[in-house]
């Protein structure tokens, strides 16, 4: 391997830890102890290396926050990908969500149940998985007899039911895994965002 590639090998790796341990900290203990001597720490290295990486600490927040977003929203394009009964979309939806918790707890808290949110909520980071879902959604035909309810408030609803197992079961309150509850809130999500027609 040529120097220049080891130099490039090496240097991935040590953002991937950077990375890593801004996920575990967020994760496990909350936005409040995410320092980045703290992230250093778990990184195993010195601060002077994560401002080698990024440019500052916000800058290191919204560019993980964003490979997780979009993470989460390719597996769940992929999953949905074809499916043209919102039933089963919602049902996919949130099964994709719960599998990426049981598989990631920590950066699914890092970019989900994480308050105040690590990145400013204008951002389209930010907003990348709800636009999907939106525009997929307006996509299907509901079934005959309900009609789809995408007012913010139906909204705003719909996504507290989804985040909570995931946020009980990191909090130690709701037993795991997340993808044992998918079931129920699929009905919870079905009765908010595709109610009867009145």
């Amino acid at each position: 391997m040529s120097t220049m590639r080891k130099e490039s090998s090496t240097r991935r790796a040590t953002r991937r830890r950077i990375v890593d341990a801004a996920i575990k900290v967020v994760g496990e203990s909350g936005l409040h102890a995410a320092s980045v001597r703290t992230i250093a720490r778990e990184a195993g290295c010195n601060e002077a290396v994560i401002y080698h990486h990024f440019e500052n600490k916000n800058a290191m927040q919204n560019e993980v926050f964003s490979e997780i977003v979009l993470e989460l929203a390719e597996s769940r394009r992929r999953s949905t990908e074809g499916e043209s009964d919102p039933r089963k979309f919602l049902r996919i939806w949130i099964e994709e969500s719960y599998r990426f918790y049981d598989e990631r707890p920590n950066a699914f808290a890092y970019t989900l149940l994480a308050f105040p949110s690590i990145i400013d909520t204008t951002t389209e980071a930010y907003h990348a998985n709800s636009k999907f879902f939106e525009a997929s959604m307006t996509a299907l035909t509901p079934p005959e007899g309900h009609r789809l309810d995408l007012t913010p408030t139906a909204f705003s609803a719909f996504r507290a039911s989804l985040i909570g197992p995931p946020r009980d079961i990191h909090a130690g309150v709701l037993e795991g895994p997340a993808l044992r509850h998918v079931e129920p809130i699929s009905k919870i999500a079905e009765a908010i965002l595709l109610p009867p027609n009145n």
